[in-house]
């Protein structure tokens, strides 16, 4: 009888060491989605873009001002995050060099010289 008792030892030890690790695991957890959520609530309060963008997350299709305003908040912190500086009004003009929406024009200098260019057939 004493020999069954101690074969079972091991295993009672070993039930009970799992049970304290998922407890310790469940305790963690459980404090860090504090800290979370009240820092992100914080955030959310100072900074106005935040704030914005928390509730453009409730905007339906239907609501055409908002989404425009929420197009607005979201390519800000879309700059922000990439690290641009802010766009000047453009005020219908042409992109500039060194604005992010101007592309520079083709180099062709790269292209082999001495060949004839190709000539479209009208066969289409």
């Amino acid at each position: 009888m004493k020999t069954k008792t101690f074969e079972r030892i091991p295993a009672l030890v070993a039930v009970v060491l799992i049970g304290l690790v998922v407890a310790a695991c469940a305790i963690r957890l459980r404090g860090g989605d504090e800290q979370t959520s009240t820092s992100a609530s914080a955030d959310v309060t100072s900074d106005p873009l935040a704030t914005k963008l928390a509730e453009c997350r409730s905007v339906t299709y239907e609501q055409k001002d908002a989404r425009s305003e929420c197009r607005k908040a979201w390519a800000e912190k879309r700059r922000q995050f990439l690290g641009q500086k802010a766009p000047a009004p453009s005020g219908g003009a042409p992109p500039q060099a060194g604005s992010p929406l101007f592309v520079a024009p083709k180099d062709e200098s790269r292209l082999p010289s001495g060949y004839r260019p190709i000539q479209q057939t009208g066969k289409e």
